[in-house]
């Protein structure tokens, strides 16, 4: 429950920040659309740069205490940007460098969480908890832009960040009252930083359900990232909405996302994991078309993106908690850092590649060609999720239970 409330008001918290940044960029520093797609990549090159060391790193560390690090990390570089802004120094740049410096904390928090939930639950609870922190992502996702939108409507948008700062703080003190000791990780046999790294990207290559979902992922996270940055441009320039006026679209289009996660224990019993991985995956790319083809009825666009946020939301919601559940539940407590750290490599590292391949492809193609290319892309890649052992999987078998971090303490 600490971890719970630690996490959901982290992610509103990001949510907010999210919208914040964007109407900042292009409405109070006139950013070019390169300078936006270099500020969206900033904000996950964390992830490829040092993507892979981290799992590694947090494997010999204690998880609790990297997170509780890395949202003190978040507070000061948030605050930063109201001070500035106040004393008349914001530019884009001193963005930029406040989104590198919260996707290097990200980083650590997101691997270490990932890692920390079957230490608490155990393994046969691991889908269950999974599900409640991601029905806590889309209750921010519902939130957050709406919260977003109204602060940016009443304030400047610099100090919505305050309350972003805020809700990091709150993350780090929920998480820091977990009850329970957390041991020290037993040193690796072999020290060496790379050979640890190796041995989790050997596992992941090697395990015949996950080294092809890898790669999946990887080419979906590419596409999936430009179509995000871009839909805030599409949005405010192409369709001329205001940011609080997307944020309320994004809120409403995101209760999807809750019935998704509500949803999830029914589909999957019916469909199989594999199953529901796969057309879970599909059917929330292709109901992303609606986001370019919402230029084409410009009366009727909220009603479109509100549609196509409502069915992406709940597909992909699927989809996300039963591959994150089936490769926590098969991976050895051991590698647990490495993997998580490895396919957050899969979707985060590559993520500032779809930013600045968004960038150049709208300012040479227009944001709406653009658009069209980057959903497509992430189509082709969901269909060839159906082609991997994953999708003729049913059910992976329970292993052995671990024991919680209760137990241990």
């Amino acid at each position: 429950m600490h971890l719970w409330t630690g996490e959901t008001a982290s992610q509103i918290g990001f949510q907010v920040a999210s919208l914040s940044t964007s109407a900042i960029a292009i409405t109070l520093l006139d950013a070019t659309d390169q300078q936006i797609g270099l500020l969206g990549a900033l904000q996950t090159v964390a992830f490829l740069l040092i993507g892979l060391p981290a799992g590694a790193w947090v494997d010999r560390w204690r998880k609790r205490r990297t997170m509780i690090a890395a949202d003190l990390v978040r507070v000061v570089a948030l605050v930063s940007i109201p001070v500035a802004w106040w004393f008349g120094t914001l530019t884009i740049w001193h963005l930029m460098a406040v989104a590198a410096v919260l996707g290097f904390a990200t980083v650590f928090f997101d691997v270490s969480y990932q890692s920390f939930v079957p230490s608490i639950v155990g393994t046969d609870q691991i889908g269950e908890a999974n599900g409640r922190m991601e029905a806590s992502f889309q209750v921010a996702r519902v939130g957050g832009p709406g919260l977003a939108g109204w602060l940016l409507g009443v304030l400047a948008a610099p100090a919505a960040y305050l309350l972003t700062a805020a809700t990091y703080a709150l993350s780090a003190i929920a998480i820091g009252r977990i009850p329970g000791h957390e041991a020290r990780p037993e040193p690796p046999d072999d020290p060496r930083l790379w050979h640890q790294v190796n041995e989790g990207l050997d596992y992941v290559r090697g395990e015949r359900l996950l080294g092809p979902l890898f790669i999946c992922i990887s080419v979906a996270a590419l596409a999936g990232q430009g179509v995000q940055v871009l839909l805030p441009v599409l949005a405010l320039r192409e369709l001329g909405m205001s940011a609080t006026t997307l944020g309320t679209l994004l809120s409403v289009g995101a209760i999807g996302g809750v019935l998704g996660a509500l949803a999830r224990p029914w589909i999957v019993d019916r469909l199989g994991e594999g199953h529901s991985i796969v057309i879970c995956n599909v059917v929330a790319m292709v109901a992303s078309l609606g986001l370019p083809l919402s230029v084409l009825v410009p009366s009727h666009a909220s009603a479109v993106l509100i549609a196509t946020n409502l069915v992406s939301s709940f597909f992909v919601t699927i989809y996300n908690i039963t591959q994150m559940s089936l490769r926590q539940r098969i991976c050895p407590p051991a590698l647990l850092g490495r993997l998580n750290a490895t396919f957050r490599f899969a979707v985060w590292g590559v993520m500032p590649i779809g930013a600045l391949l968004a960038g150049f492809a709208a300012s040479h193609l227009g944001v709406v060609v653009a658009m069209y290319l980057f959903v497509a892309g992430t189509i082709l890649a969901g269909m060839a999720m159906g082609a991997t052992p994953v999708a003729r999987l049913n059910r992976v078998s329970l292993p052995a239970r671990q024991p919680r971090l209760a137990d241990a303490a």
